[in-house]
């Protein structure tokens, strides 16, 4: 059936979430095209926050060191009110970089994700195709056709399946007919890349509360500073929406108001030496009524808008096409059953309602023109960062909420049984380790390869090579077994273990079943379900 269609996939939408999932559908081997009706990739900084998670996603892409090489780490955010410094919140530091390999957010322009991602494509012989434009989709049944609009002239792809990674005024999301529920801010952002002529911190953030709202200084490893935060009245209102929700700006900013605005709020006594792009925006909380119809997908913007509280966005984005492209690339490749794709809806469309609640809750605190809150802002608020912020559950409570640390999927119809303290679900914990033949310098560099890991703890009386032989060639995927050594103190207080202990890791590095190995028919029983047995036995 694969060689009845044009490609496998076709993912529409080649900014970062759109990227990453063709880059997750190339290393499986899965016949992938990527088209965008823009002329060509970004040049703005745009979306220049990648948090923890994000960064074990793209680690697991083989992406993650270029990554942080481009990048600029955050570990600080200095909280100012009324040019008075308030206080500090650490990103990093105790209470944190025992939770992941990146104890830290990082500052990483939105061309550089893109640059990177796209770079990883090539080297599977994946190129975007530019000025590509969908005028239509149609579902089939057993794929979809799409007709685009390119440079060449009118052209028709077909697809076994469609990934829209279009952003937040999608075509794919207005052809399929999703409603697109939610609310614009009255509120207007804006966004703008400078070079300031004073040296503000080499691993800070800088966030000052100011009347009506807040503004923020982000350094760039461009040595250039991103400066953001809510547009004041006296500048320019925004204009009444027309058509869909977009993210696109509204109205360039002139450089002169961009300093009138930086002197007014940002009580930095600097100059804006250059501005090489500002811009006004619309903020939008928005979701999407169904994240699937039929053939086809919604990722990203696509899906889901939010105000940009926390930096949120891009992160959430690509959780969505890692979710997505790994299930793809197995029913694809013959490895699973067709159902689990529904579980992409079921296990990501509530993680983007709760950043929703949360990113609105914290929107509307900051912006508020409310008496009571505004003094609350000013005269509590500000004060409770300065002592707060030096406890270290406090300071782990912070990174774990903005890194996406705290994402499970619980209770979903993907995962299986479990004993202990960790769930199904769970994200699979950080741990180091003895550095291992391979490289593996953590007990997540050990499930970095394709397919199901099973990690086996205390395997003194387990058979592990029988229990290794019997998964391989039971299923056409593969699932890898790594015995963790009861020398791994690390790695046993992570996984809360003091036995042995069998944990089954999904190819998105999220605890798929637990169990113990005198009991492993459990376990099989799961995998039964969620993976293709091979005909011939292995």
């Amino acid at each position: 059936m694969r060689d009845e269609h044009d490609c496998d996939v076709l993912v529409v939408g080649a900014g970062p979430t759109g990227l990453c999932a063709a880059l997750v559908l190339a290393q499986q081997g899965v016949r992938v095209r990527i088209v965008d009706r823009k002329a060509g990739p970004v040049e703005q900084a745009r979306a220049a926050i990648v948090h923890a998670r994000t960064l074990e996603y793209l680690d697991r892409l083989g992406v993650a060191d270029a990554a942080v090489a481009r990048g600029r780490l955050i570990t600080n955010v200095a909280i100012h009110e009324g040019g008075r410094h308030a206080g500090d919140m650490p990103l990093a530091g105790k209470g944190t970089t025992d939770q992941t390999r990146f104890p830290y957010a990082l500052a990483l322009e939105q061309f550089e994700t893109e640059r990177l991602l796209a770079e990883a494509l090539a080297e599977h012989e994946v190129a975007v195709g530019w000025n590509c434009e969908v005028r239509d989709l149609t579902d089939t049944g057993d794929g979809v056709r799409v007709q685009l609009a390119a440079e060449a002239g009118p052209t028709t792809i077909t697809a076994r399946w469609l990934v829209g990674a279009d952003g937040a005024s999608s075509t794919i999301r207005r052809i399929l007919g999703q409603e697109f529920e939610g609310e614009t801010y009255e509120q207007a952002g804006m966004l703008a890349d400078v070079t300031l002529d004073v040296e503000l911190g080499v691993q800070g953030m800088r966030l000052s509360l100011t009347r009506g709202g807040f503004v923020g200084i982000l350094p760039l490893a461009s040595g250039r500073c991103r400066l953001f935060g809510v547009v004041p009245p006296e500048l320019h209102q925004a204009p009444a929406q027309r058509g869909g929700p977009s993210h696109e700006s509204y109205a360039p900013l002139a450089h002169a108001d961009l300093q009138r605005w930086f002197d007014d709020y940002f009580t930095v006594d600097a100059n804006l030496r250059e501005v090489s792009w500002a811009s006004m925006f619309r903020f939008h909380s928005r979701l999407a009524a169904r994240f699937r119809v039929g053939n086809a997908f919604l990722v990203g913007d696509a899906a889901h808008i939010h105000n940009p509280a926390g930096g949120q966005g891009l992160n959430l984005g690509i959780g969505d096409a890692v979710n997505l492209a790994w299930k793809l690339a197995q029913v694809v490749n013959g490895e699973a059953p067709e159902w689990l794709l529904d579980t992409y809806e079921s296990e990501r469309r509530p993680i983007a309602e709760t950043v929703l609640k949360r990113t609105d809750v914290g929107f509307k605190l900051e912006t508020t023109d409310n008496p009571v809150a505004t003094w609350m802002r000013a005269n509590v608020a500000t004060r409770v960062v300065g002592v707060v912020s030096r406890l270290a559950p406090v300071r782990r409570l912070v990174f774990h909420m903005f890194s996406q640390l705290w994402i499970n999927y619980r209770g979903s119809r993907a995962v299986g049984p479990g004993v202990g303290a960790l769930k199904p679900g769970d994200r699979a914990p950080f741990a180091p380790i003895e550095s291992t033949r391979d490289g593996a310098r953590s007990v997540l560099d050990l499930t970095h390869g394709a397919g199901y890991h099973l990690l086996v703890f205390s395997a003194d009386n387990t058979d592990t090579d029988e229990l290794a032989s019997q998964l391989t060639a039971r299923y056409h995927a593969s699932v890898t077994t790594h015995v963790i050594p009861a020398g791994e103190h690390a790695a046993y207080r992570a996984y809360q273990v003091d036995g042995p202990r069998l944990v089954l890791v999904r190819p998105d590095g999220h605890i798929a079943a637990l169990a113990a190995p005198s009991s492993v028919d459990p376990l099989i029983t799961y995998l039964d379900t969620v993976l293709t047995k091979a005909r011939v036995p292995r």
